[in-house]
């Protein structure tokens, strides 16, 4: 049972007693109209038991779950339940929001500054809140940890997202972005990213049209966590591969922005984000793209099916290998490397070390 769920049934099991005066009264004079028959004892006990048992099964099994939530006294007159046991919120008749309470009703945060806020998204020490329309997030204490800056992000009822992993998903002039409980920009917004899921074990998908990828708390491209399910079910990544290319185009380019690097298609919209230090043109389906001086390759949908494996430091970038550049397929073969007696090293499309041939 949810939080707002909790806080309902505590508030309908208040009018159970009224309710099963009604019923029973209701029953007792059509009884009587019907048969014209006094009621027993024996027979009003039945009664009572019937419409007990009908009643238990909306009103008093739900308030068995709610008894978690225990609302404190205090002097406050409209007191809920949040999505942390702790804490407890105060509002007004209309619903504007009051305080923050702790356990014993003391009031631990002043929220009348808000014209909103959601309690069922306390996470992470965070709350969000809203002011002029415009979204941030304060602590326990009230203390404005992220400023009220944000666009809504969704519908009247969910107009902000949780803390999840340490991250938050936000808008800001209509483009998704995402930041850290800090306010430090992790993945940048920007106006082609249709969606972005919350994090979940360290990952969040991001979709850009029909374009999904995979990025981590630092806002890098990620492993989709679906891919090794994938490739252990076809036993062929390079069917994979082509498989998960979105059909809208065929190919896309790369592109460099604030001294990052991603990739955008035919109409410059940005299909895979501005997150890496350098890369190189796809070929044969796979992008070669490097962070910290590590090479890896992405695939068309901007999933990472090469690691980030292999180090910079032993190729030059004006180098090249039988009229290729480091880094880039021809035939399904890559050169990746070079070992201290010369002999390189190179890799198929699946990441495979192979002969260079």
């Amino acid at each position: 049972m949810t939080k707002s769920t909790q806080l309902n049934t505590l508030q309908s099991t208040k009018f159970v007693p009224v309710l099963l005066s009604a019923i029973l009264k209701s029953f007792i004079l059509r009884s009587t109209a019907l048969r014209s028959t006094v009621l027993t004892s024996s027979t009003l006990t039945k009664v009572y038991f019937s419409v007990a048992m009908i009643l238990s099964s909306v009103f008093i099994i739900p308030s068995a779950q709610a008894t978690s939530c225990k609302i404190p006294k205090s002097y406050y007159k409209h007191v809920s339940c949040t999505a942390d046991s702790r804490y407890f919120l105060a509002v007004k008749d209309f619903g504007a929001p009051v305080a923050l309470l702790d356990k014993k009703g003391k009031k631990v945060a002043d929220l009348m500054g808000y014209q909103r806020v959601d309690a069922t998204k306390i996470a992470g020490g965070l709350m969000p809140v809203q002011r002029n329309s415009k979204v941030g997030y304060v602590d326990m204490r009230g203390r404005e940890a992220i400023p009220t800056r944000y666009d809504i992000i969704g519908s009247n009822q969910e107009w902000a997202r949780a803390v999840s992993d340490g991250r938050i998903v936000v808008k800001r002039n209509g483009d998704y972005g995402v930041i850290t409980t800090a306010n430090q920009v992790v993945v940048p917004f920007e106006s082609s990213i249709s969606h972005i899921d919350n994090y979940k074990n360290g990952i969040a998908r991001v979709s850009k049209g029909k374009s999904i990828s995979w990025l981590d708390k630092d806002g890098n491209i990620a492993q989709d966590p679906n891919a090794k399910r994938e490739m252990q079910a076809s036993n062929n990544r390079s069917e994979n591969t082509t498989a998960l290319v979105p059909a809208a185009f065929t190919t896309l380019k790369a592109k460099q922005q604030n001294g990052k690097w991603g990739f955008v298609d035919d109409n410059d919209v940005v299909m895979i984000t501005y997150s890496f230090d350098d890369v190189r043109p796809f070929s044969e389906g796979l992008a070669a793209v490097s962070i910290d001086d590590k090479w890896g390759f992405l695939n068309l949908g901007g999933e990472l099916v090469i690691p980030f494996n292999f180090d910079n430091s032993v190729i030059s970038n004006e180098d090249t290998y039988q009229g290729v550049s480091p880094f880039v397929f021809k035939e399904g073969t890559a050169w990746v490397g070079t070992l201290a007696d010369g002999q390189k090293t190179c890799i198929n499309t699946t990441g495979e070390i192979v002969s260079c041939g």
